[in-house]
């Protein structure tokens, strides 16, 4: 691994471990073995850092998203697809749910930087508006109908990775099922 993917990592693990605040450059210097100035080297701030960051962790989750995703499949079972996908995504990589769970939002990532990241997740946002068109989802503003259907995820993520619960193969398909209850067109 070289130095800027170590740099990459340890401020990746320490901030989702530790809040951004709580995480200066000296720590990460020490704890990923490089030289603050080093780090100085390839970012000129800290938050060019947690930027790169947080364009990786959507690029990847995107990718993520669409996998198995069988379009010859019934709507529902689609959106199913895509949502484990989201959750087992979160579940295995823990610190990247704490970091996004940390940062993602403004001010600490700020409205341009989110609008220069949607294009990774345009497949995904076709598939709701598609879904809305043909009458499996609720006819409602995009940015509210997928806080309420993946929002739910953020939070069983949390309640599964600090084991509040197992979050066992029932728990996982109620949740589902009311993250569908929640964004399915009802005539």
């Amino acid at each position: 691994m070289d130095k800027k993917q170590r740099i990459l990592l340890t401020m990746l693990e320490l901030s989702a471990k530790n809040g951004l605040n709580a995480t200066p450059i000296s720590k990460v210097a020490k704890e990923a073995n490089v030289a603050v100035g080093t780090i100085y080297h390839y970012y000129d701030t800290k938050e060019d850092i947690v930027k790169e960051l947080y364009t990786i962790i959507v690029q990847d989750l995107a990718k993520m998203l669409v996998l198995n995703r069988d379009i010859s499949k019934p709507f529902k079972e689609q959106y199913h697809q895509l949502w484990l996908n989201f959750y087992n995504y979160f579940i295995a990589n823990p610190s990247a749910f704490f970091f996004m769970d940390n940062v993602a939002i403004p001010p600490v990532i700020d409205n341009e930087e989110v609008d220069k990241n949607v294009v990774h997740y345009r497949g995904m946002k076709e598939f709701m508006m598609q879904g809305i068109a043909d009458k499996h989802l609720k006819n409602v503003e995009l940015k509210l109908l997928m806080q309420m259907g993946f929002g739910n995820l953020i939070a069983i993520s949390k309640i599964r990775l600090r084991e509040e619960l197992v979050m066992d193969e029932q728990q996982i398909k109620d949740a589902f099922e009311m993250s569908w209850d929640c964004i399915r067109f009802i005539e």
